[in-house]
């Protein structure tokens, strides 16, 4: 097992010494250049680190930064032992460090606390959430998506920061407009601009937080992650029932599709709930689920439609449900199904704004089916039966009405419609 630890290069030295990492196994000793510098007075030989002290106040984002330096180097040996399938050499580990570390260590030697740059910290802050060193407001580790969306954005702003000089003093009005431009002629929607943007002032925010940035720039007004309600589409009962009675026999792999959407438009499930059902969440006719998103505990009863695809697949599964696929694949297949559909062949006109210009396009209705519409069926179906919203809210496990609303896709003529049924009742009661 190889060993990771920090020396002093001059112990005795009475002025400021580098620090080297050491890396040892299997009778090999890796002598690393951390890039850090540190007085012998302020350094504990003991645990390794910067002794916290008033003469030092950055101790504890300097420990920070050789504590991320030793997991990169730990994950970097793990990685490489399992690619080569044998004790990787130290010119091998010495490569893959530079590489890693690189915007860690750029321009350091001018820096007199050894700061992180702009991406050197944007990299710790991925590590971090990755690693479960940072987490989330509820005390959760951060998801994959989550995790992958950081490196999106991060890859994003590598990019951009071939053109614009990236550092923290220089995020302001400019690199605003610049970036966000730059995310137009690539024909992004707003809602994705609105995404890189609140992640890069959730990094800046973690960034003041540790002290690195001291402008203050993103949290004003003109810095704003734009968001605007997505086009969506939801599935009536009857078309529901269409793409239920739909003969999949000659394709039991989009049969298995198929019937795992129709129990997410029963239930009202997120795809990480509704592929996620357990035997032990299955209590006579309910599903008794707490929901991986928000931890929300929802009962929900089964729907008949349900029992007949739990009938169905009895004895073939555990929870006598198809098995979950990924979710990219399982949309992919949901279209190859809903085309197939003649109640789904009909033009929608779709919304949206993409390189900063509103844009009408029209496509066919089974072109817009996505897991995700199996929820906002459900929700739109049941609100649309006069089930009262508030009570639908604890079967969706939504916290408020605002979010609940969102998914609720009813157009202003069946409003008016739902009104006047509702006066009708009222004058016959009267009467």
């Amino acid at each position: 097992m190889a060993k990771f630890n920090f020396y002093l290069r001059e112990k005795k030295k009475d002025s400021e010494t580098p620090i080297l990492l050491f890396i040892s196994f299997n009778g090999q000793r890796v002598k690393y250049p951390t890039g850090k510098t540190i007085h012998p007075k302020f350094w504990n030989e003991e645990t390794q680190q910067a002794r916290q002290v008033k003469d030092f106040p950055t101790a504890k984002i300097f420990n920070s930064n050789l504590k991320f330096i030793q997991d990169t180097a730990f994950k970097i040996f793990e990685d490489l032992t399992f690619r080569l399938e044998r004790n990787p050499f130290p010119t091998e580990i010495k490569t893959e460090l530079d590489r890693e570390l690189k915007d860690l260590h750029q321009n350091t030697s001018t820096d007199p606390e050894n700061k992180p740059t702009f991406m050197g910290l944007f990299k710790r802050f991925i590590h971090e959430s990755e690693q479960g060193l940072r987490l989330t407001a509820s005390g959760k580790r951060f998801d994959k998506r989550s995790i992958q969306k950081y490196n999106t954005v991060y890859d994003k702003l590598e990019q951009f920061g071939k053109r614009y000089h990236l550092t923290f003093e220089t995020i302001d009005q400019n690199f605003y407009t610049k970036f966000v431009n730059y995310l137009n002629k690539e024909k992004y929607s707003l809602n994705n601009v609105g995404k890189y943007i609140q992640v890069i002032k959730t990094f800046l925010t973690y960034a003041t937080e540790n002290g690195y940035n001291t402008n203050m720039f993103f949290q004003s007004r003109q810095f704003k992650a734009h968001k605007v309600a997505g086009f969506s589409i939801y599935l009536n009962e009857n078309e529901v029932n269409d793409l239920y009675e739909l003969d999949l026999s000659s394709t039991p792999h989009l049969e298995r599709v198929r019937d795992l959407f129709i129990v997410g438009c029963w239930t009202g499930l997120r795809f990480s709930d509704f592929t996620n059902i357990q035997p032990k969440n299955i209590e006579g006719d309910f599903l008794k689920i707490t929901t991986y998103k928000t931890g929300e505990k929802v009962i929900i009863p089964i729907h008949r439609t349900v029992k007949e695809i739990m009938a169905k697949y009895k004895d073939r599964y555990p929870n006598s449900l198809p098995p979950a696929i990924a979710n990219q694949k399982m949309n992919a297949y949901l279209k190859d199904i809903a085309k197939q559909v003649d109640s789904l062949k009909t033009g929608v006109e779709v919304e949206g704004i993409k390189g900063g210009l509103k844009v009408n396009t029209i496509k066919q209705k089974w072109e817009l089916v996505t897991t995700h519409t199996a929820r906002r069926s459900f929700a739109t179906n049941v609100y649309k039966s006069g089930f009262p919203a508030i009570s639908l809210m604890k079967i969706t496990g939504h916290k408020t009405e605002k979010a609940f609303l969102l998914y609720i896709k009813v157009t202003p003529e069946e409003n008016a419609q739902k009104l006047l049924e509702h006066w009708n009742k009222s004058v016959l009661k009267v009467s």
